[in-house]
């Protein structure tokens, strides 16, 4: 526990040390621009991040970068194709750096999605402390300062699965945080996570919005409360059955839109507005056919600050709708409706709990050589991965899939691996990425 918590302190030296504390004032004095000088902004890093692109990617290397900023957002559209995760996986020598093949200094930001097709992407460390920046700048939407204090209890890895006594997490003293161990977190141990969080008195919850469920659930079959000002809910859905009983039991919720992919970042503010945020990175919201929508669309970004592998007009599976008007908290960044993502049943694991999608993505963490992948629930306790091999693939692949479920997932479950050509759609033609083929009507226990 002591090596983890040092661990953790040496992370927050490197991504959010005096560097990040820097850019988070950059980043507080952007709110305090207007629409106009917003827009300035956006299109200036535009052009910077085209301007890169052209240099390091090939498959812009011919752009001809227009050397006026207020050119930048019209030549974007006409000239440079929307690109999605399939073309990144089967083009890779062409939207990477280096012919795709990452050196020995290269950071890997690595998912599977809900598509269930690994990926990587190339990310400089100065995107890191960037990324962290945004983070922190959103919590300061709360009034959360830097010397306040504030509980984890998302996917990190704090304890390993094989502990079976409390305490089920760490301190993390140089960034004053409590690291909550969520895949130890169950009915029967609730109790123990409320009090911990109870006496540790956090300013601030980070949690995804399945395990602050489970936890508020818990609260309410024991008649308790904590009293955490906000709980900052992300990389899942939250549904409102779940916002309800968290903001009950915990503490008022701020949800955060991102993904691996770094292509849009999205936070709720103090009055429930959803803001893209602009000095991120430049968000379009496209049709079926790819053109600008004001209706639903897909979520299409393209980055700003990650320079060593910058991805342009990069189209998401997540559909959104522009919100017009202007929000009482006056930052003048443009809203966007609630994320719709695609539909994901629940899986339940060997303590009859329900699983996070977010957690279950840990079984494709360093896994290559899958074209696509599916993770059903067939039985209890009983899940099935079917994969679609792609080039390259070996049993090897296979095994550090479940090998993976054992150690980072739930050690407890029967998984068999189970090869195919192809992945059945819905009727409707949608990806199914997590399926519950057992009891989809079964209820989180607690």
């Amino acid at each position: 526990m002591f090596k983890k918590a040092v661990s953790y302190g040496l992370q927050h030296y490197l991504r959010e040390g005096w560097l990040c504390h820097s850019r988070v004032q950059q980043l507080l004095a952007h709110e305090q621009l207007d629409v106009r000088g917003l827009t300035t902004l956006q299109r200036d890093m535009l052009r910077r991040t085209l301007v890169l692109a052209s240099q390091r990617i090939p498959a812009y290397l011919k752009l001809r970068v227009p050397d006026t900023a207020d050119a930048i957002i019209p030549f974007l559209r006409e000239s440079i194709p929307v690109v999605t995760k399939k073309d990144l996986i089967t083009a890779r020598q062409q939207y990477y750096p280096n012919g795709g093949i990452p050196r020995n200094w290269t950071i890997l930001g690595k998912t599977s999605g809900t598509t269930g097709s690994p990926l990587d992407v190339f990310r400089s460390l100065n995107s890191v402390v960037w990324e962290n920046a945004f983070v922190r700048r959103h919590w300061r939407w709360s009034g959360f300062q830097p010397s306040m204090r504030r509980a984890t209890l998302r996917g990190e890895q704090v304890l390993g699965l094989d502990r079976i006594t409390p305490p089920y997490w760490i301190f993390n003293r140089i960034d004053n945080q409590l690291l909550l161990s969520t895949r130890h977190l169950s009915g029967d141990t609730a109790h123990l996570f409320s009090d911990a969080i109870r006496n540790f008195k956090p300013a601030i919850l980070q949690a995804y919005p399945s395990t602050a469920y489970l936890l508020a659930q818990a609260l309410q079959r024991d008649d308790q409360r904590l009293t955490i000002p906000w709980v900052f809910t992300a990389s899942e859905m939250l549904y409102p059955y779940q916002r309800a009983l968290i903001e009950e039991r915990i503490g008022r919720v701020m949800d955060f839109y991102g993904m691996a992919e770094r292509v849009a970042f999205a936070g709720e503010c103090e009055f429930g507005n959803m803001h893209v945020n602009s000095d991120y990175s430049f968000v379009e919201i496209l049709d079926e056919d790819n053109q600008p929508t004001d209706d639903e669309g897909f979520v299409v970004g393209t980055t700003f600050h990650n320079a060593f592998m910058p991805l342009v007009r990069y189209k998401l599976s997540d559909r959104t709708r522009w919100k017009q008007g202007v929000c009482k908290c006056g930052r003048y960044y443009p809203m966007i409706e609630p994320i719709s993502g695609k539909f994901e049943d629940l899986l339940f694991g060997s303590s009859g709990n329900a699983i996070s999608p977010s957690i279950i993505t840990f079984a494709f963490k360093g896994v290559a050589n899958i074209s696509s992948s599916q993770v059903a629930q067939t039985g209890p306790e009983t899940w099935e991965v079917r994969v679609v091999p792609g080039p390259g693939y070996s049993d090897e692949d296979g095994a550090r899939i479940i090998q993976n479920i054992h150690s980072s997932v739930d050690r407890g479950l029967t998984v068999t691996l189970v090869l195919r050509e192809t992945i059945q759609r819905t009727s409707a033609g949608k990806y199914r990425w997590v399926v519950n083929e057992w009891k989809t009507n079964q209820r989180l226990r607690v």
